[in-house]
C-alpha cells in the first residue's frame, strides 16, 4: 500500500511539474518569437513572431530620433533567444540607451546618449558569443 502511495504521489508532481512547465513556457513565448528550428510553426507566421517584429520596428524607430546612432553587424544570431542577448549585451554598455536586432538584417542598431567607440559596441557582442562585424552609422 505504501509503495502505491509513493508512485501515485510521483505521477501527481510530474503531471504538476509537467503543466507549470507549459503554463511557464506560454507565456514567455506570447513574448518573443519562437524559433523555427525548435517549433516549426514561425514559417507559418506565428504570433510570437509578429510580436517580436512590431517589438522590433518600435525600438527602431526610437533609435532613429537619436542624434547618434550606429548599425552593426552580427554574425550567430538564429533565434529569439540571441537576440534577447545582443540586445542585453549592448544595454549594458555605458552611452547606450536602447538597442534593437533582427535575424533577417543579421545586424543590431544602437542608440547612443553619448559617442561610443565602436571597439566597444563590437567586444560586447563578441563577449555576448556572437561575431560583430562592421560598424556603420
Amino acid at each position: 500500500m505504501m509503495i502505491a502511495t509513493i508512485i501515485l504521489g510521483i505521477l501527481i508532481a510530474a503531471a504538476f511539474g509537467y503543466g507549470l512547465r507549459k503554463i511557464y513556457l506560454g507565456f514567455f513565448k506570447s513574448e518573443a518569437a519562437c524559433c523555427s528550428a525548435e517549433c516549426g510553426s514561425c514559417s507559418s507566421g506565428c504570433n510570437a513572431q509578429k510580436i517580436l517584429d512590431e517589438s522590433y520596428r518600435a525600438r527602431v524607430e526610437k533609435i532613429e530620433k537619436f542624434p547618434i546612432h550606429r548599425t552593426i553587424d552580427v554574425d550567430g544570431m538564429t533565434c529569439e533567444k540571441c537576440i534577447y542577448r545582443v540586445v542585453r549585451a549592448l544595454e549594458k554598455v555605458d552611452g547606450v540607451t536602447i538597442a534593437a536586432a533582427s535575424l533577417e538584417k543579421q545586424s543590431a542598431l544602437v542608440g547612443l546618449k553619448e559617442n561610443i567607440s565602436d571597439d566597444v559596441l563590437r567586444e560586447a557582442i563578441n563577449k555576448a558569443g556572437y561575431k560583430a562585424g562592421a560598424v556603420t552609422a
